[in-house]
């Protein structure tokens, strides 16, 4: 009796540890059929423990046994308390697990219904049950062809953002990344899926993207930007697309940012405003080494019309857009027209000096001209050089204007030289005293020459001319001689009759005049009158304190070279007073002779000198 009671003991104890074993895993398992299984199982172990009823105390009122084939009315007197007990618990949880699988079941067909839409019919023949069937496996595979067609999209966006330098991303509300498309290529997934910007981001652009996905979330607007990231190497640039998700409630769930790699679009901008900036110099230069040299370049179509050129700088201003029948006076027209039109027609360059313009505002141009053509040989226009070289001709004009001026100065010249020569030597009694005349006056007239080319062949101011010539003899600003007068500027020839005339006089004080003792004087002065509504030089040579003299009794050179030259080239009336004092020598000459004339030669020889 004690054996059987300490078996059915164990087994109690047995089932209630199985027990316990089912219920835990009901709690903790995986799965909702087995967990409900599990927790069916659980209560018909329990209900069928002998142990749990005798701690109920049910077990002395129920009979001992139940024989199998009794029927209900004698089923009280047949069972003992505690296998009656233990029946009706095991059919009470056999009925329970039935409601259970049931309710499952039809949990389960529910669930079909709402995911494929269509509603189970439990009482529906074979046929029915195979058409439904047919549809759900068509819906299936209509799901797996969707599920299958976004994995391959998945796949393309991975390729193509991978080929693009374009990164996908997704952040929550509180900024960590979810999921990551194409990372940057010393990165993968593990890396950036959940941390956040303060984790990955350098702290120098931080800030700025940290901001815009804020403002982003509270506004609920995409927000566009650039970012600098700045690398051991070289920095790297990114546009960042920042959009804010919404779900069906329109409540946001995150960010999706998309990062454009464009560092070498902007090294690439870098580089072409760098170039830009080299360039505009290289033109700068260009253009200040064309203007420096006046040369224009510039270019025209076929129809001769302007289409650009470096410098608007021109007399008539800009030339672009107009053509040459508007620009080019008509006389010039057929000249400069007819070059160009050559070089369309033959394609081949021509260079040729042209005129454009008339009188002094003439210039003068060095032109080359060469075709631009086309891949196919086709003309497209022309491309012209012209060099202002109007300096360059005036000069050549001026040239020979000297060579000219030159070549008639010096046969007067040399008429001068042979006249002088041939007066001194009949005013000389001897080669000795010939000789020393003939140099002193050839001097003089070589003062004479110097002065006028000093002065740029424009004349001589007279106050010069005196100082040079008398200066031959006694110093200019000793005090035994006075110069006076206003400027009057001498015609070169004036200058040279009228410097021969000093010279003689100079001559003759050395020899009997004031300046042949150590006390005389000599007072020289001009000035400008009106005679006879004529303006006339009034000049004045007066000596004092020298010997005394006489009139001679024979003309000399110097006499004829005073007297009879003068009047002859100058058209002066002469003067001269041989008073006790001295020699006094009065001279007036008409101011209309003795100035410069206006003569487009003379100015022209001016410039040139």
């Amino acid at each position: 009796m004690n054996g059987s009671a300490d078996a059915a003991t164990t087994i109690a104890i047995a089932q209630l540890g199985t027990v316990a074993a089912l219920v835990i895993f009901a709690i903790v398992g995986r799965g909702v059929t087995a967990r409900c299984l599990a927790l069916l199982a659980g209560c018909v172990l329990f209900l069928s423990s002998d142990l749990v009823w005798q701690v109920a105390g049910w077990a002395s009122d129920v009979p001992a046994s139940l024989p199998a084939s009794v029927g209900i009315a004698d089923f009280a007197t047949a069972a003992t308390g505690t296998q009656l007990a233990v029946a009706m618990a095991t059919a009470a949880a056999a009925i329970g697990g039935v409601v259970l699988v049931l309710a499952y079941a039809v949990r389960r067909v529910a669930g079909a219904h709402d995911r494929t839409g269509v509603k189970p019919d439990l009482t529906a023949t074979p046929q029915a049950a195979e058409a439904r069937n047919k549809r759900l496996m068509g819906i299936l595979q209509r799901e797996h062809e969707k599920l299958r067609s976004v994995r391959e999209m998945h796949r393309y966006l991975e390729l193509a953002t991978r080929n693009s330098q374009i990164t996908v991303l997704f952040q929550d509300l509180d900024l960590r990344y979810q999921w990551v498309v194409n990372p940057r290529p010393y990165l993968i997934p593990e890396d950036i899926v959940g941390k956040s910007d303060e984790e990955i981001l350098p702290e120098q652009v931080r800030p700025l993207v940290i901001g815009h996905k804020t403002r982003a979330l509270q506004t609920g607007t995409t927000q566009t930007f650039e970012i600098e990231i700045p690398g051991n190497d070289e920095r790297a640039w990114f546009r960042m697309d920042v959009v804010p998700i919404s779900n069906d409630d329109n409540r946001l769930t995150g960010l999706v940012c998309t990062a454009i790699d464009i560092s070498r679009s902007k090294r690439l901008d870098m580089m072409r405003t760098d170039l830009s900036r080299r360039l505009a110099e290289t033109l700068q230069r260009f253009n200040l080494a064309l203007r420096s040299e006046k040369i224009m370049v510039f270019s025209q179509d076929t129809d001769l019309r302007y289409t650009w050129a470096n410098s608007d700088e021109t007399q008539i201003g800009s030339i672009i857009g107009r053509t040459d029948d508007e620009v080019v006076p008509e006389p010039d027209r057929a000249q400069i027209m007819g070059l160009k039109k050559r070089v369309i027609e033959t394609k081949r360059p021509v260079s040729g000096e042209i005129g454009v313009g008339e009188g002094a505002d003439r210039r003068w141009y060095d032109l080359h001209i060469e075709p631009n053509l086309k891949p196919d040989g086709t003309v497209l226009g022309i491309t012209c050089a012209s060099i202002d070289i109007t300096h360059r001709k005036r000069n050549e004009e001026q040239m020979r204007l000297v060579m000219r001026e030159l070549t008639h100065r010096t046969k007067n010249l040399l008429t001068v030289v042979i006249a002088i020569a041939r007066q001194t030597s009949t005013q000389s009694p001897t080669v000795e005293a010939f000789v020393p005349a003939l140099i002193a006056r050839l001097r003089a007239l070589s003062a004479a020459q110097d002065l006028i080319v000093a002065d740029e062949w424009a004349g001589v101011d007279i106050g010069d001319l005196v100082r040079v010539l008398v200066g031959q003899f006694i110093p200019p600003h000793s005090s035994r001689v006075t110069i006076s007068g206003p400027p009057v500027i001498l015609s070169p020839e004036a200058s040279q009759n009228l410097g021969l005339a000093i010279h003689e006089l100079a001559a003759n004080a050395v020899q009997y005049g004031a300046f042949a003792n150590a006390k005389g004087s000599l007072d020289v002065s001009w000035a400008v009158k009106t005679v006879d509504e004529k303006e006339v030089l009034s000049f004045t040579w007066a000596e004092t304190g020298g010997p005394a003299v006489s009139e001679p009794t024979r003309r000399g050179f110097g006499m004829t070279v005073i007297e009879r030259n003068l009047s002859r080239a100058l058209r002066a009336d002469v003067d001269l007073a041989f008073t006790p004092g001295g020699l006094v020598a009065n001279m007036t000459l008409p101011l209309e002779g003795i100035v410069p004339f206006a003569s487009p030669d003379r100015a022209l020889l001016a410039q040139a000198s």
